[in-house]
Parts: structure tokens; C-alpha cells; sequence
């Protein structure tokens, strides 16, 4: 089990794991690890996959004091303090907060960031955009409308512990 086990004891930009086999397109997924952490603000991204012309097609992250965010077909990415260089047209626009104006993000309930393993599991299928969280054994959440209808999308390149900006 140990040849499994990553560790980022920093924060860096070149510290991540890179998983050499390629996902088919996907309908359906169930995405489950053991983390622990006492980072604040913010772990950073513990899973992310991105596709041709797309970065953000499947993002675990938390960034700041904000909680943990899965990102489906997301072309907006948070660049801190609530601000994304060039999105929107603009220098420094503000990024969409609400589930209703930016759907294809949901918060998770996660309390992962007290320095104890955690098991958490985050499930999704594309019909209606359902979605699932579990902390521990336990649901913590769950909604709708997250990229209904949205197939993610084949041969992308799968990271674990950075976020992938091509």
C-alpha cells in the first residue's frame, strides 16, 4: 500500500503526480481518496484532470478560506482573492460565487484540513448533473445540475496534487 501513498510536504508548483493512462469518455464517476492536511487557507488541488483546449475538465480544489469545489467543464479558474486575470474580458472581473450563475461548480462539505486522515468520495453522473459527497463513510452532501448532460470528455491528462493550467 505505501508505493500508493503521495506526500506534498510543500507548496509548490512542481510537486504532483501524473497518471500515464488515458480515461475514456465518461458519463459517470466516482472519485474516492484518503487525504490529510492542516493547510489554511486552502489544500490546493488534490485531483485534476484537463483535455485538449479545456484545463478544468474535472478539478478537486480549495483555495483559500473557500471549501472544497469540484469543477466540471470549467473554463473559469481562481487566480485568489475572487479575481481571474483575463475572464471576461477583463483584467481582474470577478469570478461567478453562486451555484446558479457558474453551475459547473459545486461546494463540498468537507472538514478535511485538522492534520487526520480523512476517506472522502465525491460521485457524479452526467444525467441531471447529480452529485454526491462523503466524508468518513457518511454523505455530506449532495445536489443536481452540476454540468447536466456534459460527457467528460477522453484522453485527457490526469495530476494528482496540482492544478493544471493547459
Amino acid at each position: 500500500p505505501d508505493r500508493f501513498q503521495l506526500t506534498f510536504p510543500l507548496r509548490t508548483n512542481y510537486m504532483y503526480a501524473k497518471v500515464k493512462k488515458s480515461l475514456p469518455e465518461m458519463y459517470a464517476f466516482s472519485i474516492c481518496m484518503w487525504i490529510k492536511s492542516n493547510a489554511s487557507p486552502g489544500m490546493g488541488t488534490p485531483f485534476s484532470y484537463a483535455v485538449p483546449g479545456q484545463a478544468n475538465e474535472l478539478v478537486l480544489i480549495e483555495w483559500g478560506n473557500n471549501p472544497m469545489e469540484i469543477l466540471i467543464n470549467d473554463k473559469v479558474r481562481p487566480w485568489g482573492a475572487g479575481r481571474a486575470p483575463g475572464w471576461g474580458g477583463s483584467m481582474g472581473t470577478p469570478l461567478p460565487t453562486t451555484l446558479t450563475r457558474c453551475p459547473q461548480v459545486a461546494k463540498l462539505p468537507f472538514v478535511i484540513n485538522d492534520g487526520k486522515w480523512h476517506h472522502i468520495c465525491v460521485t457524479w453522473t452526467t444525467r441531471d448533473g447529480v452529485w454526491e459527497a462523503y466524508q468518513d463513510g457518511t454523505q455530506t452532501g449532495s445536489g443536481e445540475n452540476l454540468a447536466p448532460y456534459h460527457p467528460i470528455k477522453p484522453q485527457g491528462v490526469l495530476v494528482l496534487g496540482q492544478e493544471q493550467v493547459t
